[in-house]
């Protein structure tokens, strides 16, 4: 989750080096095959389909076990850590069966600003770009979206599904733990859609529309590969929603001050506490925000939305490329904590309860979204 940070990286290196294909091997290795045994968690309802069954805590601790590990170097956009994320993602992405969107799972792009002490955040517009290759001097980041998709009835409307694999990498100056590895912001919700993506595919009948599921890189930086993505999809009109995924998985203990949100009631205490989240929309998916809820209740999970309307214009994460093109949003959303942006943001402070139950009602919104006539 991004709030104006300006991050600076760089260049990327043409091939991943010996240590990244060793961190990469570590991923196959940590990450637990959801068909290997695991014992079933009971559901307090019966299954709702094949998919269903398969959205697992263990494989959830699995996926964050490693994309939130010191050896990823805070998978800051750019940066060696951030390929091994991407590379690891593709790989589930794959040995799950889901196809990709593009030619491969990959979608790179490349970012660009102005000399250091300009600094003016990275931008991926056609316009900015053209403009800052005219400057004697510029940056340039190279970047790559991972991107997968299951193609529906209507094969061309589309609901996409997105959370950023990127963080802010590593502070040589800090004294003590230098990694901000970012567990909750953001490699839960980069589980969490391993997971539902992964329950998607094992689902034999096919979804009225087609779903993509996006990991965006370079959230941290300037929203850079979700506005490359919508700048580049064509036409936008055939995205029916975009689902966001951004911190997920903690109590949050900091209200949300953005005066871009329209909060009913807000007040200093408006805080997702306890099993409370944000759930959080565009004007146009109220009502179906009433459906989830709904279905949130009669699935018996074990969290409480608190549904309020957001400004198409209003920042804060990856759906801002979307909603400023009038793409209906929704953004599961469980509020800030003092662990944001520091090193302390660590697996070890992730309530599972909530992060596996905010997976399942993901997965009931896409259904809802995906297949709504």
């Amino acid at each position: 989750m991004t709030l104006s940070v300006r991050t600076s990286v760089r260049t990327r290196t043409r091939e991943l080096n010996m240590s990244t294909v060793c961190l990469f091997l570590l991923a196959a290795a940590l990450c637990l095959c959801p068909s290997a045994g695991f014992a079933k968690e009971p559901d307090k309802k019966p299954a709702l389909d094949a998919g269903w069954e398969l959205i697992r805590q263990q494989t959830v601790e699995a996926h964050l076990a490693f994309l939130a590990s010191d050896a990823l170097e805070g998978r800051e956009a750019g940066k060696r850590g951030g390929r091994v994320a991407a590379e690891y993602i593709r790989a589930e992405l794959k040995e799950a069966g889901i196809k990709p969107f593009f030619d491969t799972h990959f979608q790179p792009f490349e970012a660009y600003s102005p000399a250091r002490e300009r600094q003016v955040d990275f931008q991926v517009s056609p316009d900015s770009v053209a403009r800052y290759k005219q400057l004697p001097a510029y940056r340039r980041l190279n970047l790559q979206n991972v991107v997968g998709c299951i193609e529906g009835e209507r094969k061309d409307e589309y609901v996409v599904v997105g959370a950023h694999y990127d963080h802010v990498g590593v502070d040589d100056l800090l004294v003590g733990d230098r990694i901000y590895n970012g567990a909750d912001d953001n490699a839960a919700s980069v589980a969490a859609l391993l997971q539902v993506a992964r329950a998607f595919a094992a689902n034999a009948e096919k979804p009225l529309r087609s779903i993509i599921f996006a990991f965006w890189d370079g959230e941290e930086v300037n929203y850079l590969g979700s506005e490359y993505f919508v700048e580049n999809f064509g036409n936008t009109a055939s995205i029916r929603a975009y689902i966001n995924l951004d911190m997920i998985s903690r109590e949050g203990l900091m209200p949300i001050l953005y005066p871009e949100f329209v909060i009913p009631e807000a007040t200093a205490e408006n805080t997702a506490t306890g099993n409370q989240f944000h759930l959080l929309h565009t004007e146009p998916l109220t009502k179906a925000g009433e459906r989830l809820q709904q279905d949130i209740r009669s699935h018996r999970l074990n969290i409480v939305p608190k549904p309020a309307v957001i400004a198409s214009q209003s920042r804060g994460s990856d759906y801002l490329a979307f909603s400023l093109r009038d793409v209906p949003v929704l953004w599961f959303f469980t509020g800030l904590h003092p662990d944001y942006h520091t090193p302390d943001d660590e697996t070890d402070r992730i309530d599972w309860e909530k992060l596996i139950h905010i997976t399942k009602a993901t997965y009931l919104s896409i259904k809802l979204l995906a297949n709504e006539k």
